[in-house]
């Protein structure tokens, strides 16, 4: 079955440009255009779409508010703003509103692969239920302000680092995490880092990325609700993970973009659980209620009442939000590893980790945790290896310990 795509924009020879590009994908998409909002409204309340596409500056209704009105007609639509439009406050204002931003000019592949992308992540998400209810959360910015703005000034050509530090340090939060991060012994950098803009240049944008982005969810969360579980202890688990995995990575590769999508993948492996638990009234309760009365692996009891796992909203959303492919299948596989490859990867890197952090970790009730795979670190030769990276994480725990 085609997808249905929608691209509005009230500017004919863009439009033109639309029809040009997507000729090519004519066989797979069936693509609509629409030179007005009232328009492609009409067109929605007819067709039900796979994404909309839509300009962020047009006469009466602008990108921000047409794409609210698709949200509350059509939730599971994928929602992208394409803007050449300069102020910054203009597209803030669509942050809750669209999924992902394309600045024009945009080429004929960036908006192909963009939309083969997010489309891809169904498969991630089997349930449409739960995939409408996850793509229209209000409580969760679908993209946080800072990281729009920090984005905005890392993807010109020549990015200004001193800038993006003090976007840092409008958040204490955020500076407090990352200073945190940059100063642990699993990054053993010699000399104490004390600046937010020194840190960004030494931990680098992915992983800036990585941090922004967690310490953000963690603000949407109201610890009022969750009797009985620590929001703090699920960050200190998810970056004590993604260390590990960094750790692990280290061990095995000087491939600093191969370290760094360990450690961003390790780091927000759990973040569907910050998620649910944004929501936890209305759908988590009866999960934290059934893991501690019967125990776990919480996956299960995620999937039984919820039919899906964290694994998977939290791989959904992240590819929603633009992570890499690489990061989108490290989360999702982080519980259960069937899928081995030929070498080394990040997934398989950040299912170690989180097993060996389980194992390593104070544990404080009988909850039981899912099991690692064997069977593919045996395959690529690398059962051995185990045991050194169990040591070296340890040896990094102990030094951290030290610190504190």
């Amino acid at each position: 079955m085609k997808l249905n795509i929608l691209f509005v924009d009230d500017d004919k020879n863009i439009l033109a440009g639309f029809r040009t590009m997507m000729h090519a994908m004519r066989k797979e998409w069936k693509c609509h255009y629409s030179l007005s909002t009232t328009e492609a409204l009409q067109l929605v309340d007819e067709v039900s779409f796979d994404v909309v596409v839509t300009d962020m500056r047009m006469p009466g209704m602008d990108g921000s508010d047409f794409l609210k009105e698709v949200e509350k007609k059509q939730s599971g639509a994928v929602r992208i703003i394409l803007s050449g439009y300069s102020d910054m406050q203009a597209q803030l204002k669509s942050t809750r509103s669209a999924h992902q931003f394309l600045s024009k000019p945009c080429s004929s592949e960036t908006v192909i692969n963009t939309i083969r992308r997010v489309t891809a992540l169904r498969e991630i998400l089997t349930s449409s239920n739960l995939r409408r209810v996850v793509s229209g959360l209000d409580s969760l910015p679908s993209i946080p302000e800072l990281i729009l703005q920090i984005r905005t000034e890392l993807e010109k050509p020549d990015p200004d680092i001193i800038k993006v530090g003090r976007l840092v340090e409008q958040d204490a939060g955020t500076s407090a995490t990352i200073l945190k991060v940059v100063n642990s012994t699993f990054f053993g950098f010699y000399k104490k880092i004390t600046s937010p803009s020194r840190a960004v240049v030494y931990l680098g944008t992915q992983v800036l990325k990585g941090l922004v982005f967690g310490v953000r969810l963690l603000k949407e969360i109201d610890v009022g609700n969750l009797k009985g579980y620590s929001v703090d202890k699920l960050w200190d688990h998810c970056l004590q993970v993604g260390y590990f995995a960094r750790t692990i990575a280290v061990c095995e590769s000087n491939d600093r973009e191969f370290i760094d999508c360990c450690f961003v993948s390790g780091l927000l492996h759990d973040i569907g659980k910050l998620v649910f638990l944004t929501n936890v009234d209305s759908m988590y309760r009866g999960v934290l209620d059934a893991v501690n009365e019967f125990g776990g692996p919480v996956v299960d009891q995620e999937e039984r009442l919820l039919g899906a796992t964290h694994a998977e909203v939290g791989a959904y959303l992240l590819g929603l939000w633009g992570f890499s492919e690489e990061v989108v299948r490290s989360v999702y596989s982080h519980h259960s590893f069937n899928n081995c490859s030929e070498s080394l990867t990040p997934s398989l890197v950040v299912h170690v980790a989180d097993c060996l952090q389980h194992e390593l970790g104070v544990v404080e009730s009988n909850y039981t945790f899912s099991e690692m795979e064997h069977g593919c670190l045996e395959k690529l030769g690398l059962l051995d290896r185990l045991e050194v990276w169990k040591e070296e994480c340890i040896r990094c725990m102990e030094e951290g310990n030290e610190r504190s």
